[in-house]
């Protein structure tokens, strides 16, 4: 065989429970292994002959058909080629695994050990290395040892690990255990809270109500709700079904058998109420979230049985006439689409929907006199009847939480939706919110929300959703967050609120946040920005809200010392790349977090009228995602996508979020420069700044950083110097010692004190605030430390879980310069870790 060699820059890392061997800058492609595989390829550090290698190994007891197929697989994905010219690896404070004495005791009792998030192992010529954030230095592993430790990986037993594969060691014993945990090298598997599962994490509610189960078939026609989550009581099904209880003094009832609202997976839906109850009325609310699902079960429904009807509303069933021919054509199961608000035009359809003597379900004549729908009529043809107006007086429903319409849902529910008013007097052309509700803002009784919210915490559910458009907006809104944190303070519910908060900021805003804030609510300020582009804001009718306003709010958030985010729309019409660049820019100089969000046609919004779509040359892709317009082409959306990606890195989970700001402050480089100059370096030389290529490409979905945040510092500051002939001098150099010592390790021990060269945190403070004209340099400031701290175990939680939809990034850990974060972890009696989702888009079901 050939003379082969480990391709240049190899390390093993772990992904998901599986040992992955490849280039950190995933320039070329990872190979998945075992532990055995590491003393074969040890024999290839350095160039070797495969076949005296393969005769070696099998006289060692290595399996030669299993030996064959591995060498086969290495080299066929070329982990292993002939010998390639290579720069000598240089490893810092590196040592050999020293004779260590008899564990202790407690190590000997303790039960599971994994590998630390961000390990790797590194194959250089020179041997396989490990570093170790807890003692800061690496650490050269024989083969077989390397092989004892990544068996333990993702959590592991040492009775399991006596003998790992062919491997039996005499020297992988519990003094080496307690070697490799004393270095950080491995953790104790029982220290990560990870964020359990909604099964495990929220208790099944029980119905105290008779079900459908309970209940017998009669000869009245069922009505059948379909919410697409079990985990949300489906506030819109809810109007409805209060809507047709109390139609005409309930005289829908005489005829119509509305079945009790529940959440079953379709086909058990299917298996169960339908086939009990048999052919009846389907009613589905589509929202850009479930609109593909209610379309499967109508689908289903309509070919299992015809005479089923299907009617669907919603902010996702099109009202623009064409559109909703289209829509209707392409979907044949929708027999009625309701236009605009539901629970009145949903009863009276009900009104007109009678049964011929053989049992088909049929309409009444009366049915093209119902405003607000499309139907399609004996002749299959399509009939749109005139808009219906908006209830003046939404209270005229009573509410479905009171009425007890939810009591006998069954299922995990974590999340409770409550309208306090309806309208937008915004009318943005992307949101379907203020056109679909012709501007005019309707309050609901202020009981009926005060007993909403007491519901809610009456029944433990853990995340209030608010589905106002604006709330902060009314000055009763202060009251309702007062009366929440009352609740929350007598029932212990709900622990979080849900809030799409008024686009004109104010001062009540911030009262509101601070109530919630200091009542232990989960919550956070939201600035829906959405662009502070002029011309954007044009083209988006979005002209009168005043990014000024926003700017007040910032100064007020930051004077309470309160979290505060932004949204931003990717792709918006009207928008370039060097706009988008500068939204960024923006908020990084005003230290505030972006969310940022590709924009959607919704079918409902201004942006959806035929005349717009021509006029902005809009085009979308099949989920209705824009892809381009008049101002950018389907190449400069990706380009902006991409940056927006590298921000995230960057600012949101602050892996650059000191370093940035300490160039633009000593040396005139502006952060989205940097950014953009990274971009290029990774794009044209991937595997130069291995550990930054690593951060740009992976990091938002990984969370971690292998083989440690020193490296990733270090490239850093070695492109720093390159690219800007900056010095890496004491300044910089703390800079970089400031950020890599904010970003969590679950080796490392909390809280720590800094010995800085200069005083960061005096330097961030002075210069970070807006009214700062006179910038102070980070090398006039004389030494300090810095406390990094840890009070939310950020280090041992699943991050993956924890930023699900959020908009904070729960990821720096405390020091006195960080952002203010509303994160709350191990807040229930049993002291798990509780997920944090607050979806500040979901208004309803």
């Amino acid at each position: 065989m050939k003379v082969l060699q480990i391709v240049p820059g190899a390390i093993v890392l772990h992904h998901r429970g599986q040992l992955l061997v490849g280039r950190l800058s995933g320039s070329a492609a990872s190979v998945a292994i075992t532990p055995e595989d590491l003393p074969v390829l040890a024999e290839f550090l350095q160039p070797a002959n495969a076949a005296e290698v393969a005769r070696q190994l099998i006289g060692r007891g290595v399996p030669r058909e299993w030996l064959a197929r591995r060498l086969s697989l290495f080299h066929q994905r070329g982990l292993l080629a002939g010998p390639l010219k290579q720069e000598q690896a240089t490893i810092q404070n590196s040592d050999r695994l020293e004779p260590v004495g008899a564990c202790s005791d407690t190590l000997r009792s303790a039960g599971r050990w994994r590998l630390p998030r961000n390990f790797s192992l590194t194959l250089t010529p020179s041997g396989m290395t490990s570093w170790s954030a807890r003692t800061q230095r690496h650490y050269r592993l024989d083969p077989y040892q390397a092989a004892f430790m990544v068996s333990f990986l993702d959590g592991r037993q040492f009775s399991e690990l006596k003998r790992v594969g062919w491997i039996d060691r005499e020297g992988c014993n519990q003094d080496a255990l307690a070697w490799f945990v004393d270095r950080g090298l491995l953790v104790t598997a029982g220290d990560t809270q990870t964020v359990k599962p909604v099964e495990t994490q929220v208790p099944r509610q029980t119905s105290n109500a008779p079900t459908w189960r309970d209940i017998d078939p009669d000869d009245r026609i069922p009505v059948y709700f379909m919410p697409h989550m079990e985990n949300h009581y489906p506030l819109a099904l809810g109007m409805i079904y209060s809507a047709i209880r109390h139609w005409n003094q309930g005289s829908l009832l005489e005829r119509f058998h509305p079945i009790p609202i529940t959440y079953l997976p379709p086909k058990e839906f299917l298996d169960g109420p339908y086939r009990k109850f048999g052919r009846g009325v389907w009613l589905f609310s589509n929202y850009m979230w479930s609109d593909g699902l209610n379309l499967e079960v109508s689908r289903a429904v309509k070919g299992h049985d015809a005479g089923n009807i299907c009617i669907h509303g919603g902010p996702s069933t099109p009202n623009y006439d064409g559109a909703c021919r289209e829509f209707m054509q392409r979907h044949s199961s929708v027999d009625i689409a309701v236009h605009g608000e539901g629970e009145v035009t949903a009863a009276a359809v009900l009104d007109q929907i009678g049964r011929d003597a053989d049992g088909a379900l049929r309409f009444e004549q009366g049915l093209a006199d119902i405003e607000g729908i499309t139907f399609r009529d004996a002749m299959g043809e399509l009939v749109r009847t005139a808009p219906r107006l908006r209830m003046r007086e939404p209270d005229v429903i009573p509410s479905p939480y009171a009425e007890g319409v939810f009591d006998a849902y069954e299922g995990r529910v974590e999340a409770a939706i409550v309208e306090t008013n309806r309208g937008c007097p915004f009318k943005c052309t992307f949101c379907d919110w203020g056109s679909a509700t012709n501007q005019k803002v309707t309050r609901f009784e202020m009981d009926r929300v005060r007993g909403e919210i007491e519901w809610i915490g009456n029944s433990q559910v853990g995340v209030l959703w608010i589905a106002d458009a604006n709330f902060g907006m009314l000055k009763r809104d202060l009251e309702i967050a007062e009366w929440i944190v009352d609740v929350r303070r007598r029932t212990g519910f709900p622990r979080e609120v849900v809030v799409n908060y008024t686009k004109n900021a104010n001062e009540r805003l911030a009262h509101i946040i601070k109530v919630f804030s200091e009542g232990g609510i989960i919550s956070q300020g939201i600035i829906s920005i959405q662009t502070s582009d002029e011309e954007t804001l044009k083209v988006i009718d979005r002209e009168n809200i005043k990014t000024e306003k926003y700017d007040e709010l910032i100064d007020i958030f930051s004077t309470l010392g309160l979290p505060l985010s932004t949204d931003l729309m990717i792709g918006l019409p009207g928008i370039t790349p060097k706009a988008f660049d500068e939204d960024l820019q923006r908020y990084i100089d005003l230290d505030v977090a972006v969310k940022a969000y590709p924009t959607q046609l919704l079918p409902n919004s201004p942006m959806a009228h035929p005349a717009y779509l021509e006029k902005y040359r809009i085009k979308t892709d099949d989920e209705g995602y824009l892809v381009s317009c008049s101002s950018y082409s389907e190449s400069e959306l990706k380009e902006m996508r991409a940056i927006y990606e590298v921000y995230m890195a960057a600012d949101g989970y602050s892996t650059l979020r000191y370093v940035m700001r300490f160039l633009q402050w000593d040396h005139q480089i502006p952060a989205m420069r940097l950014l953009h100059d990274l971009i290029m370096t990774v794009r044209q030389a991937p595997d130069r700044y291995p550990a930054v290529t690593w951060v740009l490409r992976f990091f938002n979905s990984e969370k971690c950083m292998p083989g440690g945040w020193r490296a990733f510092y270090r490239q850093v500051g070695e492109f720093i110097v390159g690219r800007y002939q900056i010095p890496l001098d004491s300044a910089l150099e703390t800079a970089l010692k400031v950020n890599e010592w904010v970003m969590p390790d679950d080796t490392r021990h909390y809280p720590v004190d800094l010995s800085l060269d200069h005083d960061f945190a005096e330097y961030f403070k002075v210069n970070n605030r807006r009214d700062n004209a006179d910038l102070i340099r980070l090398e006039s400031l004389p030494p300090a430390s810095l406390n990094v701290s840890d009070p939310n175990d950020l280090r041992l939680i699943d991050i993956e879980h924890q930023q699900y939809d959020n908009h904070q990034y729960f990821w720096e850990l405390h020091s006195e310069i960080c952002r203010p974060q509303s994160l709350v972890t191990r807040a229930d009696p049993e002291g798990q870790a509780l997920a944090v989702s607050h979806n500040l888009h979901a208004r309803d079901e």
